[in-house]
C-alpha cells in the first residue's frame, strides 16, 4: 500500500508542518499504550486497524430523554451530524496516508480503518484527530461449543417476517413457573397484567435461535430487527446458544421469560470463529440506536441487555472503550444492563464495561438470594463504588437452548449472564407500567428494591439484595404518583 505524500517526503512534510504552524492551540492527540505495543510490534507497511476518535465530541445534555414517551431522533441526527462534520475534516489526510475499510462510528464520534503502520502515528498531527485506538478482538464467551455458521451447521434461514402488530404469544397456563421467577416476584406484576407488552428489549450477545417455539412468536421481525456486523448471518442464528439461553430468561413464553410479552430484537456481536472487533461492537451499539438506518422512524429498543465482559482483559481493570456508546444510548432513553462477571470471588474482580460508571451492572444470586460465589466484586475499578450494582437469580436457571430447528430445548446453567437479562427483563415489565419514566427513574426503582444487604461493610464491598419486581414497582409507582401531585395546576 503505497502512501500518496512518499513521492515527495520533504515536501509533504513542509507544507504539514506549515498548515500546522497555522493552526492555533492544536492540542496533541493521544495514541493508546495498545496501539503503540502493536506498532513497535509490527513491519512499515503491516495493515494496522485503528479506531480515530475526532475532538469537538457532541454535548449529549441538551438532548438527554426524560419522558420516554416523547422519546424523538433529535440526537441521533445530531450525533450523525457532527461526527460527519468531523470527518470532512479529516478525510483528505486519510486519502493522502491511504486509509481502507473505513468504517463510520458516528455513535462515538469516531471512524475504525485501516492504515500501513508506518502512517498511523501521522493522523496524530491532525488537529481534528483526539486519540488513536487499535481495532483489537475481543474472544466471545467461554462456551464450550464451538461456533459454526449456519451453512455449515446446516441449519437453514428462516422466513423474513415483515413487522406486524401484537405478539401471539402462546398460552402458559400449563406451564410451572421457574423458581428464579417466584424469587424475584414476577408473578405478582403479571397478575397486574403487566408481561411487558408494548417494549421492545434487545440483546447484544451470541446471537438468538428463531426457531425455538418459545421465542419465535416474540421477534419482532422485519429488517430492522436482526443485525450482524459480520455480514455473515443475514437472519437471527445462534451457534453457541449463549444468547439464547440469556433471551429465554429476558422473554421466553414457557415460564422461564421474566417479560415474556415484550418483542425482542437482536445483535449478533461474534463472527463465525467466536471473534468480534471492537469497531464490530461499536457498530452493534450504534445499529441499537437507529435499527432500521432510517433517522425518520422510531425503532430503538426500550431495554438492551449486554451479558458479555471484555474477555482476555486483566480481570478488575477499568476499561472505558464503550463508555460513550452506553451514555448516548441512555441519553436516548435506551436502558442498558451489563452482566458483573464471574471471576470472584475475590475483591477487586470487576469487569469491563460493567464496572464504568453509572453502569447497571447484575450479578448472580442463589436461590437463597446470597450472591454466587463466582461472581465478580468490587470496588468497582473505575470509580471506587460498589459491585455489582445488582443481584438477581443467576444459579441453577432452567432456560432456553438452541433448538436443533425447532424442538422445545432447555438447559440449567449459571452465572451473571443469567442475572443480567433477570433485571433487564424487570426494566421492561416497569417500562410498559410507566412508559413516561426515564431511564434514570427506571433504574432507582430497581435500585431501591435491592437495598444494602451488607450495611456493615467499607461502602465498595457492600452487597446489593436481590431484585425484588414487585417491590421495584411499588417505588416508581410512588414516584411518579409523588411528582404527578408536584406539577403545578395550569
Amino acid at each position: 500500500m503505497r502512501l500518496r505524500g512518499a513521492r515527495y517526503p520533504f515536501l509533504y512534510s513542509f507544507l504539514l508542518a506549515v498548515w500546522l504552524a497555522c493552526v492555533p492551540h492544536a492540542q496533541a492527540a493521544q495514541i493508546s499504550p495498545e496501539l503503540e505495543r502493536a506498532l513497535a510490534h509490527r513491519g512499515a507497511v503491516a495493515d494496522t486497524a485503528v479506531l480515530v476518535r475526532f475532538t469537538d465530541a457532541l454535548d449529549l445534555q441538551p438532548f438527554a430523554t426524560g419522558d420516554r414517551q416523547l422519546r424523538d431522533n433529535r440526537l441521533l441526527l445530531a450525533l450523525q451530524a457532527r461526527a460527519a462534520r468531523n470527518r470532512a475534516r479529516v478525510q483528505p489526510l486519510l486519502d493522502e496516508l491511504g486509509a481502507e475499510r473505513i468504517r463510520a462510528l458516528w455513535l462515538i464520534n469516531a471512524v475504525a480503518l485501516t492504515l500501513p503502520a508506518q502512517a498511523v502515528r501521522q493522523l496524530l498531527t491532525h488537529p481534528g484527530v483526539a486519540r488513536l485506538d487499535l481495532d483489537s478482538f475481543v474472544q466471545g464467551g467461554r462456551s464450550q461449543r464451538t461456533p459454526l455458521s449456519r451453512s455449515a451447521a446446516g441449519v437453514p434461514p428462516p422466513v423474513l417476517l415483515e413487522a406486524s402488530g401484537p405478539a401471539i404469544v402462546p398460552a402458559q397456563a400449563s406451564q410451572a413457573v421457574e423458581w428464579n421467577l417466584n424469587a424475584l416476584h414476577v408473578p405478582e406484576l403479571w397478575a397486574m397484567g403487566l408481561r411487558g407488552r408494548g417494549v421492545t428489549v434487545a440483546t447484544l450477545d451470541t446471537g438468538a435461535d428463531l426457531a425455538h417455539p418459545d421465542l419465535r412468536a416474540q421477534w419482532r421481525g422485519g429488517r430492522n430487527s436482526w443485525f450482524d456486523p459480520h455480514g455473515e448471518e443475514a437472519t437471527p442464528y445462534d451457534a453457541t446458544g449463549h444468547g439464547t439461553q440469556a433471551l429465554g430468561v429476558l422473554v421466553g413464553t414457557a415460564g422461564t421469560g421474566v417479560a415474556p410479552e415484550a418483542r425482542w430484537i437482536a445483535a449478533r456481536l461474534y463472527n463465525g470463529e467466536g471473534r468480534a472487533s471492537m469497531s464490530d461492537i461499536h457498530l452493534a451499539f450504534q445499529w441499537l440506536l437507529d435499527p432500521d438506518g432510517d433517522a425518520a422512524t422510531l425503532d430503538a429498543p426500550d431495554v438492551v441487555n449486554a451479558s458479555w465482559s471484555l474477555a482476555g482483559r486483566v480481570t478488575g481493570a477499568c476499561v472505558m472503550e464503550f463508555a460513550d456508546d452506553i451514555q448516548a444510548l441512555r441519553s436516548a432513553g435506551i436502558a442498558v444492563v451489563f452482566a458483573a462477571g464471574n471471576d470472584g470471588p475475590r475483591p477487586a474482580t470487576s469487569n469491563s464495561p460493567g464496572n464504568n460508571p453509572g453502569v447497571l451492572s447484575v450479578g448472580a444470586a442463589d436461590s437463597d438470594g446470597t450472591i454466587a460465589r463466582s461472581t465478580s466484586r468490587g470496588p468497582a475499578a473505575c470509580d471506587g463504588s460498589p459491585y455489582p450494582r445488582l443481584l438477581a437469580p443467576g444459579v441453577a436457571i432452567r432456560t432456553t437452548d438452541l433448538s436443533h430447528g425447532g424442538l422445545a430445548s432447555y438447559t440449567t446453567v449459571s452465572g451473571s449472564s443469567l442475572a443480567a437479562p433477570h433485571a433487564s427483563g424487570v426494566l421492561a415489565l416497569l417500562a410498559g407500567a410507566y412508559p413516561r419514566a426515564s431511564v434514570a427513574e427506571l433504574e432507582a426503582a430497581m435500585l431501591g428494591s435491592a437495598q444494602n444487604a451488607q450495611a456493615g461493610e467499607v461502602p465498595a464491598a457492600r452487597l446489593p439484595a436481590p431484585v425484588d419486581a414487585l417491590a421495584a414497582f411499588q417505588a416508581l409507582r410512588a414516584a411518579q404518583l409523588n411528582q404527578t401531585q408536584r406539577v403545578p395546576k395550569p
